[in-house]
């Protein structure tokens, strides 16, 4: 059985009727989720179905048809899996399979092209949420790490908006993003206190949750 195949078909059909926050047809954003997992059919499979539970509850059922590891991946990246934001991260970042689909789904919606296309006040809202859902999800994992499981994340969170805010200090005091040696000493002390939070933060986070951060608040 063509799993990745049969998801396709279930996806299209079930989202046929549906736009995104932008008017374009929803099962676009379906099909770039899936683009992105690449060696893994599982996950693929989920991908094409992530939303499906959720947005399409007629076709849920169908879902169940699907082996147990994409069955359970889908039905964990449904926010009706969990009774808050708080335990539908935790829940996906013990599902690998889950993981990889919602990482990919995070970066398709945060993609700095599709965020114009929305009015600046829900961009800088959707920037908000799914900063907040690579926090819970991005972690770098480490049997080190000690006291409360909310502590690290609220930290990622603080640096994140302090990364952001320093960014734009540095765009609007020197009109550059980069450090340059003829830049005054307050110029490029800023530009320094920038790259040292950047790499906290980097060192702080998964690599991939820390790209699909850093391409969200890029420029082009």
């Amino acid at each position: 059985m063509d799993w990745v195949a049969q998801a396709r078909a279930l996806a299209t059909e079930a989202h046929a009727s549906q736009r995104d926050k932008a008017g374009r047809p929803y099962i676009e954003h379906v099909a770039r989720v899936a683009a992105a997992i690449h060696d893994d059919d599982a996950a693929k499979a989920a991908a094409w179905l992530h939303d499906v539970v959720e947005d399409c509850p007629q076709f849920a059922d169908r879902v169940r048809d699907f082996p147990q590891p994409i069955h359970d991946a889908v039905t964990l990246l449904s926010r009706q899996s969990a009774p808050d934001a708080a335990h539908y991260y935790a829940n996906i970042r013990q599902h690998p399979l889950a993981l990889k689909v919602k990482l990919a789904d995070i970066a398709d919606n945060a993609d700095p092209q599709r965020l114009r296309l929305l009015d600046p006040e829900l961009a800088g809202r959707l920037q908000e949420k799914y900063s907040a859902a690579l926090a819970e999800l991005g972690e770098r994992r480490s049997p080190q790490k000690t006291g409360s499981p909310a502590s690290p994340r609220q930290r990622l969170q603080q640096m994140m908006e302090a990364a952001r805010t320093l960014e734009q200090l540095v765009r609007a005091t020197t009109g550059r993003s980069s450090t340059d040696c003829d830049l005054p000493a307050h110029q490029a002390a800023l530009i320094k206190a920038r790259d040292l939070v950047f790499a906290e933060l980097e060192a702080q986070m998964e690599p991939e949750a820390f790209m699909i951060w850093r391409t969200m608040h890029s420029r082009t």
